[in-house]
C-alpha cells in the first residue's frame, strides 16, 4: 500500500479509530464546562422565569363513555359496524370532539360571543359587518375554543377524558361540561339526519320497487292467460309421471316382443320349442306314439306287416301322429299370434311416448318463460318487502332518543392550576440543560480538529510525544540582565524548567548508546514556540553536557539574537556566503552555551542551506561542540527545514496545543518522512496547566510535579522520577533496538 495512502487522515481515521474512554469524556466535559453551564443556566433561568411569571391555567376534565353499539332495545334496527372498524369509529369520534361544528354548538349554547375572553374578536368587526366577516370571526372563536381542548383516550377502554384549559376554573368546568353535552346532542343530530336521509332514500326506492313488482305481476298474468296456464307446476308433474309410466310399459312391451319374436323364429324354422315340448296333450300323444311304435316293433317280429294286428297298429300310429301335428300347428299359431300382439303393443307404446315427449317439450318451452316472469315477481316482491321493513325500522329509530355516548364523570371546578408546573419545569429544564450542554460540549470537541493531548498526538501522528511544555508567563518585573524566555535559567517557572529537563532526558534516551548530536527543532506553522523551545533545550543541555551550540537557521525570520540580546551579525548567512571562514560564535549568559545568529537575511535561504558550506558548518560545529541545536523555519511555510532535516541526526517537531490541526501536523510529519529525516518525536507546547484545566491530569501523568526543594540538583535525579513517561519510551526503544516491530501509537 502506498505510503501516502497510509499516512492520509482518511486512512488513519478508518484503520486507526480513536476510542474514547470514560475519563476522556470527563476531561472533555471539564474542558467545555463553561459551555455546559451556560446552556444549563440559560434553560433553568428561562424555565424559572416562565414558571413564576406565567398566568396560572386551570384544567377541567369530563369523562365520557363512547360505545360502538346503540342500546339493545333497537335490536336488529341498529346496523353494527364490523369489529375491524372499531379503531376507525373511535378515531372519528375523537375528531368530532375536536371539530369546529362542536365548538360552534358550544359557542351558541353559552353565547360566547359576549364573553369577556372572546368578545374582543367581535369588537374588531365594523358595525355593519357582512356575513363573510361574521363567519370568519366565528371561525376564529371556534379555533380559540378548540385550541384549549384536549382529548385523551384511556387505553384498553371506551372511556375518553376531555379537558379544557382556562385561567378561570369555573369557566373551564362550564365549557367542558357543555362541550360533552353538546357532543351527545351532535351525535344524536348526526344519527337523526342520517336516519332521515335513509328514510327519504328508502321511500323513493320503495316507490320504484312497487312499480317494478306491479309490472312483473301484470306480465306474468298476461302470459298465463295467453298460454292457458293455470297450474303449470301440477301439469308438469302429471306429465312427468305419465312419461315415466309409459317408459316403464314400453320397456316391458319390448321385452315381451323380443321373447315372442324368439319363439316365433324357432317355430318358423321347425325347431322344437319349449311350448311344444311342454304341452301336456302333445306329451300324451307322444307317449301313445312311443307305445304303438314299441308294439309294432314287438309284433312285427311275430306276424309281419300283413297281419291285421300290424295293420291296425299302423293305422293307430298314423292317427296319433296326425293328432300331434294338428296340436303343434295350434301351438305354432298361438306363438305367431302372441308375437304379432307384442309387436303391435310396442308400436302403440312408442307412439304414445312420442306424443308425451312432444307435449313435455312444448310445456318446457312455455315453462322457461313462465319461470322467468315468476322469478321477477318473487325478486321484486322480496326487495319491496325488505325496503318496506327497513323504512319502518328507520322511522322507528328517528323517534327513539337512543345514544351510545354517556357522561361518566362530569367536570368539577379545579382547585389547583395545571400550568405552569414549577417543580416539573425546573427538573425538566435541568435534565434538558445537562443533555443539551453535554451534547454541545461533545459537538464542539468533535468540531475541534486540533491536537490537544499526548494521546491524540501519538494516535494521529504515530510518533511518541516526548514532553509537554506548559504555558509560559513572562513577568514585567524581570531583572535587566535576565532573559525571561530562558525559564531553565531564571528559575521563575520551575514547572516549565522541569518540563524542559524531561524533554532533554527523553531525547537522550531516543537512541540508546549514542544520542543525536545535531538536533533540529521545527514546527508546522509560525508562532508555535520552536525558537523558545530550541533556546531552553540548548540551555538545559549546556548545563549537564559539554559545550552546546545553538544555531539560528531561520534565515527568513530570525529571533535567537533578539532572545539572547546579541547582534545579528556576523552570523550563519555570513559564513554560508563565504564572508567569514571562522564560525561566528557568540558566548551567551548561560555557561557552555554558544550561539550562532542568523546573520544578514539572504534572498535565497534554501540554496544556502542546501550548499556544501552548510555541511561544512555542521561538521566543524560537531568538532567543537558536544551538542548542536538548530532552530529552523516552519515546515509548512518553506522548504528550508526539510533540507536541514536531511542533515540532522534528530528532528524534534514542536506542536502548539489547540492550535495545529491534525491534517497540518500530518502534512508536516509526512514532509519529514519523505526525506527520511530521523524524527525523534513531538513536543506538545504551550499547554495550559492551571489547576482547573483538564490538561493538568495529562501533565501529571506524563511529567508529575516538579521536585521538592530538598532535591536541589535536578540533574542528579533519576530520569524515571521526574519523567514518568520515560519508562514507556525506554520499553519502546528497547524493542525497536531488538528488532521487534511495535507501533508507536499507544492505541495500537
Amino acid at each position: 500500500m502506498p505510503t501516502e495512502l497510509q499516512n492520509s487522515p482518511e486512512f488513519l481515521q478508518v484503520f486507526h479509530p480513536r476510542h474514547h474512554t470514560f475519563q476522556d469524556y470527563l476531561r472533555i466535559l471539564w474542558k467545555r464546562r463553561w459551555a455546559v453551564l451556560a446552556v444549563l443556566i440559560t434553560l433553568v433561568s428561562l424555565s424559572t422565569l416562565y414558571s413564576f411569571t406565567a398566568t396560572p391555567i386551570y384544567k377541567a376534565t369530563v369523562q365520557i363513555l363512547i360505545e360502538r353499539h346503540l342500546p339493545r332495545m333497537l335490536g336488529a334496527m341498529d346496523r353494527q359496524a364490523p369489529e375491524a372498524k372499531s379503531e376507525e369509529f373511535y378515531q372519528t369520534q375523537y375528531k368530532l370532539l375536536e371539530s369546529p361544528a362542536l365548538a360552534k354548538k358550544v359557542m351558541e349554547k353559552l353565547n360566547l360571543k359576549k364573553h369577556p375572553y372572546y368578545a374582543e374578536i367581535f369588537r374588531e368587526l365594523p358595525p355593519k359587518a357582512d356575513a363573510v366577516a361574521l363567519r370568519q370571526a366565528e371561525e376564529r372563536l371556534a379555533k380559540a375554543i378548540l385550541g384549549n381542548i384536549k382529548v385523551q383516550p384511556i387505553r384498553q377502554s371506551s372511556l375518553v377524558d376531555v379537558s379544557f384549559f382556562s385561567p378561570d376554573p369555573r369557566f373551564a368546568g362550564k365549557i367542558v361540561n357543555n362541550l360533552a353535552q353538546s357532543y351527545i346532542e351532535l351525535s344524536m343530530d348526526l344519527r337523526l339526519a342520517a336516519s332521515q336521509e335513509s328514510a327519504q332514500w328508502l321511500s323513493q326506492k320503495i316507490a320504484e320497487a312497487r312499480k317494478k313488482l306491479e309490472d312483473s305481476e301484470a306480465k306474468l298474468n298476461q302470459y298465463k292467460k295467453e298460454q292457458n296456464i293455470v297450474t303449470l307446476e301440477d301439469k308438469e308433474t302429471i306429465t312427468t309421471q305419465k312419461l315415466e309410466q309409459l317408459n316403464r310399459e314400453l320397456v316391458a312391451a319390448q321385452t315381451r316382443r323380443l321373447e315372442a319374436e324368439t319363439r316365433f323364429k324357432e317355430v318358423s324354422q321347425g325347431e322344437a320349442i319349449r311350448e311344444v315340448l311342454n304341452n301336456p296333450l302333445i306329451q300324451t300323444l307322444k307317449g301313445e306314439e312311443a307305445k304303438i311304435i314299441a308294439q309294432i316293433s314287438e309284433l312285427g317280429k311275430k306276424y309281419g306287416d300283413k297281419h291285421p294286428r300290424m295293420i291296425q297298429l299302423h293305422h293307430e300310429l298314423a292317427a296319433v301322429r296326425g293328432k300331434i301335428g294338428a296340436e303343434m300347428g295350434h301351438v305354432t299359431q298361438s306363438i305367431k299370434n302372441e308375437y304379432h300382439m307384442a309387436l303391435a303393443q310396442e308400436a302403440n307404446l312408442k307412439k304414445a311416448m312420442e306424443s308425451i315427449k312432444l307435449e313435455t317439450q312444448d310445456m318446457s318451452v312455455r315453462g322457461v318463460q313462465y319461470r322467468v316472469l315468476l322469478r321477477d315477481v318473487e325478486t321484486n316482491r322480496a326487495l319491496y318487502e325488505n325496503m318496506l321493513k327497513s323504512l319502518k325500522e328507520t322511522t322507528a329509530s328517528e323517534n327513539l332518543p337512543a345514544t351510545n355516548i354517556r357522561i361518566v364523570n362530569p367536570a368539577a371546578i379545579p382547585e389547583k392550576p395545571d400550568k405552569p408546573r414549577k417543580l416539573r419545569n425546573l427538573a425538566l429544564s435541568m435534565v434538558l440543560g445537562l443533555v443539551l450542554g453535554v451534547t454541545l460540549a461533545l459537538i464542539l470537541e468533535n468540531l475541534d480538529t486540533t491536537l490537544k493531548t499526548p494521546e491524540e498526538v501519538e494516535h494521529w501522528l504515530e510518533i511518541p510525544n516526548l514532553a509537554m511544555i506548559p504555558h509560559l508567563e513572562f513577568f514585567p518585573d524581570s531583572k535587566p540582565e535576565e532573559i525571561p524566555e530562558l525559564v531553565v535559567q531564571n528559575g521563575r517557572q520551575p514547572l516549565a524548567a522541569e518540563a524542559y529537563r524531561g524533554l532533554r532526558t527523553s531525547i537522550l534516551f531516543t537512541s540508546p548508546g549514542r544520542s543525536p548530536r545535531i538536533l533540529l527543532v521545527t514546527s508546522s506553522f509560525p508562532l508555535e514556540g520552536k525558537s523558545i523551545t530550541a533556546a531552553n533545550l540548548a540551555a538545559v543541555m549546556a548545563k549537564t553536557e559539554a559545550k552546546t551550540l545553538l544555531v539560528d537557521a531561520d534565515l527568513r525570520r530570525p529571533s535567537q539574537n533578539e532572545l539572547f540580546r546579541v547582534a545579528p551579525e556576523p552570523g550563519l548567512s555570513n559564513f554560508l556566503v563565504g564572508e567569514i571562514d571562522e564560525l561566528p560564535l557568540v558566548e551567551t549568559t548561560v555557561p557552555q552555551l554558544f550561539l550562532v545568529p542568523c546573520g544578514r537575511i539572504p534572498p535565497n535561504p534554501s540554496e544556502l542551506l542546501h550548499s556544501e558550506r552548510m555541511q561544512e558548518f555542521l561538521t566543524r560545529a560537531q568538532e567543537q561542540f558536544g551538542r548542536v541545536i538548530v532552530d529552523s523555519p516552519p515546515l509548512l511555510s518553506v522548504t528550508d527545514p526539510v533540507i536541514l532535516a536531511a542533515l540532522a541526526e534528530g528532528v524534534l517537531l514542536v506542536i502548539r496545543t489547540e492550535t495545529v490541526p491534525r491534517k497540518a501536523a500530518l502534512s508536516a510529519r509526512n514532509n519529514l518522512l519523505e526525506v527520511k529525516a530521523p524524527l525523534l518525536g513531538v513536543l506538545l507546547n504551550d499547554v495550559p496547566l492551571h489547576r482547573d484545566s483538564y490538561y493538568y491530569s495529562h501533565y501529571s501523568h506524563y511529567h508529575g510535579y516538579y521536585y521538592p526543594e530538598e532535591d536541589s540538583d535536578p540533574d542528579k535525579r533519576p530520569p524515571s522520577r521526574h519523567v514518568p513517561g520515560v519508562s514507556r519510551l525506554l520499553n519502546w526503544l528497547k524493542k525497536k533496538r531488538d528488532g521487534i516491530s511495535m507501533p508507536l501509537s499507544r492505541k495500537q
